[in-house]
């Protein structure tokens, strides 16, 4: 089964190659430390005596910060190290300003070929290999397999797209190969879980610890003094209704600009706040703004905002807990058609924001789900209703309020995942055999 993959990958990454190049060039920062991808990592420092060496692989900025507590937990551990990779420039970028020398080693996972990764697993040599979410690498895999090294995939989850695939009689070799008899899963919910079983893993090997995104929010950014300082900085006065567009992608942005300008007509005193999934879209948005005619700001071209600005435009990168103490109320992107997926609602939640999302939430299913029962969510069917909720709620005062108690009392009923991740690895290499 491996050599299959291994003749077929580099013919289907030929195919593709058009296609992820123009998105690596589009994005920028691939260029840095290219040859880690190819599999020339620099060589690393010998392995010590009763000390636990973890590979952990975090695709972008959305696994890495998931894994934040527990990264915390394994950092302060002096019998383990940590080699850190991702696949995004943004992911490793923030690797390296947030733990910089507390890894022994961080740079871009090399590409899932065999030349390449059999290479760095040479050069790390872990004695444990974890991966966050949702990622199947079978030469990965099977490099790990070879060496008899645990694989471990964390705050695991399947889309429904992967799962069927999964599930089709067709694709049953391709399970064996994916699935090898070395692969632990943790589950990020009981759905999740249950998605895990139905592929025949043996229920040994399949636990569930709750969405490790529920720890990775910093809730001491939360505070009182932040909202203030913030709204301050951003020209928001305390009379003003402020709504955010959160990791918003093409054509929300519009959505979000016309309900604001139908808004403002009514006199309701209200500006909007984009912060846009990528920041280096604010020419695109930027565009969309002055063709509207909504007067507006970018924050990264000074912090004196005129005081005629009602749309402010947040194209940076890292700021989204503290720009969102600003709002009031939310809308989260990538959930309006032809967009599909959309993103993580648990930021906004933590701090209490009354929030709007779209039909496409594929993504977080079981969360939104849960938000919805409990009253702290609102899910357009489409883009027409999606609009009306907001609406909706920028009218209606006393439902924010009560949809802010909402999302208290949801938040507080989670569990601490990232302590439970923790533990399971701790006793993982408590087994370990010694050599």
């Amino acid at each position: 089964m491996i050599s299959l993959y291994r003749l077929l990958l580099p013919i289907l990454g030929l195919l593709a190659l058009p296609y992820y190049a123009y998105r690596m060039l589009r994005r920028g920062g691939y260029a840095n430390k290219f040859f880690y991808r190819v599999g020339r990592w620099p060589s690393l420092p010998s392995k010590k005596e009763n000390v636990t060496r973890i590979w952990i692989q975090a695709v972008s900025v959305g696994e890495l910060s998931s894994i934040s507590k527990l990264l915390n937990f394994l950092l302060s551990n002096p019998s383990i190290e940590v080699i850190l990779t991702g696949t995004t420039s943004t992911g490793l970028k923030m690797a390296a300003e947030k733990y910089g020398k507390k890894l022994l080693g961080c740079g871009p996972f090399p590409l899932d070929w065999f030349p390449f990764s059999r290479r760095v697993w040479r050069t790390i040599d872990p004695d444990i290999a974890i991966l966050v979410d949702s990622e199947l690498w079978p030469e990965h895999f099977h490099q790990a397999k070879k060496r008899n090294i645990p694989i471990i995939i964390i705050n695991a989850r399947l889309s429904d797209k992967t799962y069927a695939r999964l599930l089709s009689p067709y694709l049953s070799w391709a399970r064996k190969l994916i699935f090898p008899d070395n692969i632990s899963i943790i589950a990020s919910s009981e759905r999740q879980r249950s998605r895990w079983m139905n592929l025949e893993l043996p229920s040994h090997r399949v636990h569930i610890s709750g969405n490790l995104k529920i720890d990775a929010v910093d809730r001491s950014l939360i505070n009182p003094e932040t909202r203030t300082d913030i709204r301050n900085e951003l020209g928001f006065a305390d009379n003003t209704l402020v709504l955010a567009g959160i990791s918003t992608w093409a054509g929300e942005e519009k959505m979000l600009i016309e309900l604001v300008q139908s808004l403002r007509l009514e006199k309701i005193n209200i500006k909007l706040l984009i912060i846009p999934r990528h920041a280096e879209r604010r020419h695109e948005i930027r565009k969309v703004l002055q063709t509207s005619g909504l007067p507006h700001h970018l924050r990264t071209e000074h912090f004196n905002v005129p005081d005629d600005s009602i749309a402010y435009l947040a194209d940076t990168t890292g700021e989204v807990m503290t720009l969102l103490q600003a709002a009031d109320f939310a809308f989260m992107g990538k959930s309006l058609p032809p967009h599909h997926g959309g993103q993580n609602p648990i930021e906004p939640v933590a701090l209490s924001l009354p929030l709007v999302i779209g039909p496409n939430h594929q993504n977080f299913r079981e969360t939104c789900s849960e938000l919805v029962t409990q009253k702290a969510l609102l899910i357009g069917e489409n883009a027409t209703e999606t609009h009306s909720l907001l609406f909706k709620l920028a009218h209606h005062p006393e439902l924010r309020s009560s949809m802010q108690d909402s999302c208290r009392a949801w938040m507080k009923k989670q569990g601490t995942p990232s302590e439970f991740t923790y533990s399971y690895l701790t006793k993982m290499i408590d087994d370990l055999p010694s050599y």
